[in-house]
């Protein structure tokens, strides 16, 4: 099991998940601190890492991070929020929570977050903050904001509902 903290890892949250435990979400970048890779680990509360987990890009992204962590039972949801390009003008930012085992960090589940009201190419994304990623009515809620990418300052709220296998 993989206990070491990436080369260029930036954090993005830690939240207590009890058990004098917390989880700790960012990102990694390269050399040059372009292209992030999502990285979330789970530390004692001396922040010393228990195990680290650098996952997979989404597909169709070539950069993304981990920005919010939720400890249901025996597993942790983390938001992963992605960039489809480079060319920020462009790039879409796209949703995605992934279920971890809360003993080693194993990818158990994975699903998109649609977002209620977005037609063609948006940008959505989830600002800091527990209650952005929250546990309510037996599933994963996420809310957060998007815009049409024609048209940036038009911003909407909206709440997705995921079930506890992240299917919608």
């Amino acid at each position: 099991m993989n206990a070491e903290i990436p080369q260029g890892f930036s954090s993005y949250a830690a939240e207590s998940v009890g058990d004098n435990r917390q989880c700790v979400v960012g990102a990694a970048s390269d050399e040059d601190g372009m292209n992030q890779r999502p990285v979330a680990y789970l530390a004692q509360a001396s922040g010393k890492p228990i195990w680290v987990r650098a996952l997979d890009l989404p597909s169709d992204t070539y950069q993304s991070r981990v920005t919010h962590c939720l400890r249901q039972g025996d597993a942790l949801y983390v938001l992963l929020q992605s960039d489809t390009q480079p060319e920020q003008s462009l790039s879409q930012t796209l949703l995605r929570v992934v279920k971890l085992g809360i003993a080693d960090g194993a990818v158990q589940a994975g699903g998109d977050v649609v977002v209620p009201g977005a037609k063609g190419a948006y940008s959505a994304w989830v600002d800091e903050g527990a209650s952005h990623l929250r546990w309510d009515n037996g599933g994963v809620v996420v809310a957060g904001q998007y815009a049409a990418l024609d048209a940036p300052e038009q911003r909407n709220a909206f709440t997705a509902a995921l079930k506890p296998d992240l299917n919608r």
